[in-house]
């Protein structure tokens, strides 16, 4: 552990970085000696999109002063997902200073049966994706995470109201498949404007495939969602791939924002003093 820790440290003085890049390029200097920032520019995380979101989330919390925010994962099947999940957690708390609370919904066994064409019949069918045995997946947990288990929509609601603006939304995986189970997930951003981020990072899995269509699934589901809720639309992640090093990465286009257009952050300026515009510069760069 200490040669490894010697090594990196070696590694990253500025001439080795210069030196091991221009020979074997950046991605291998930053898998050997990168931070954790670095290793997630590079997509050398595992669980690239979940790493990117969470991190996201934390950036976002941090910078506008608060020190935990929420993560969420509805669909979580055999639970590898929520596991990585607070994995990551761990890592960009050391990295960030921010606290996760983790939360994953499922119904425990498997998928609901779909009700119409909205649900993709042609592709889902009931129990696809079953849990398994809800209480191994807590012990594995080992109350690193939240387990909601039940239909989404009888359990968002009660889920909502815990939310806090100590500790508020700030990432969602949505894994569900079916256009009504993301309907019901999407419930969970109609809560008090203060209980969110501001912006908020969402992973939608089921968006990019040959079937996906904006008459079904979660494509439909967040079209019907932004139509209804103006003031909480969700929208395509504008900023990637900007400062990575995969341009064409495909889970990138799974990426969206949640904007919370009726919080008070985006309705008045926050008090601070002028800035020159170097410092604007910085001040904006701060969420990529």
């Amino acid at each position: 552990m200490h040669t490894q820790s010697l090594a990196t440290r070696i590694l990253r003085t500025r001439f080795a970085k210069r030196v091991w890049r221009k020979l074997f390029g950046a991605q291998s200097w930053a898998k050997r000696a990168g931070t954790f920032r670095e290793k997630e520019a590079h997509g050398l995380i595992q669980r690239s999109n979940y790493a990117y979101g969470m991190l996201r989330a934390a950036d976002t919390a941090k910078f506008f002063g608060k020190s935990a925010v929420t993560a969420c994962e509805f669909g979580v099947a055999t639970g590898m997902g929520l596991i990585n999940m607070t994995q990551l957690a761990e890592l960009i708390e050391a990295e960030t200073g921010v606290k996760f609370r983790v939360v994953g919904f499922d119904t425990g066994a498997g998928l609901p049966a779909p009700s119409g064409y909205k649900d993709h019949p042609e592709l889902w069918s009931s129990g696809d994706f079953s849990m398994g045995d809800p209480d191994l997946l807590r012990r594995r947990l080992a109350g690193k995470a939240e387990l909601v288990i039940g239909d989404i929509k009888d359990t968002i609601g009660a889920f909502t109201r815990t939310l806090t603006t100590d500790c508020p939304l700030g990432f969602v995986s949505i894994d569900v498949d079916i256009y009504s189970g993301t309907v019901a997930a999407l419930q969970g951003l109609l809560g008090q404007c203060e209980a969110y981020l501001p912006a908020i990072s969402f992973y939608l899995d089921d968006v990019a495939s040959y079937f996906s269509n904006e008459a079904c699934g979660e494509l439909c589901a967040v079209d019907e969602h932004n139509a209804a809720y103006p003031q909480r639309p969700i929208y395509s992640d504008k900023s990637l791939p900007r400062g990575r090093f995969e341009p064409f990465a495909d889970w990138y286009r799974s990426m969206y924002v949640g904007h919370i257009l009726d919080h008070p952050y985006r309705n008045h300026a926050r008090e601070r003093g002028s800035l020159s515009l170097q410092d604007h510069l910085k001040f904006m760069a701060a969420l990529r």
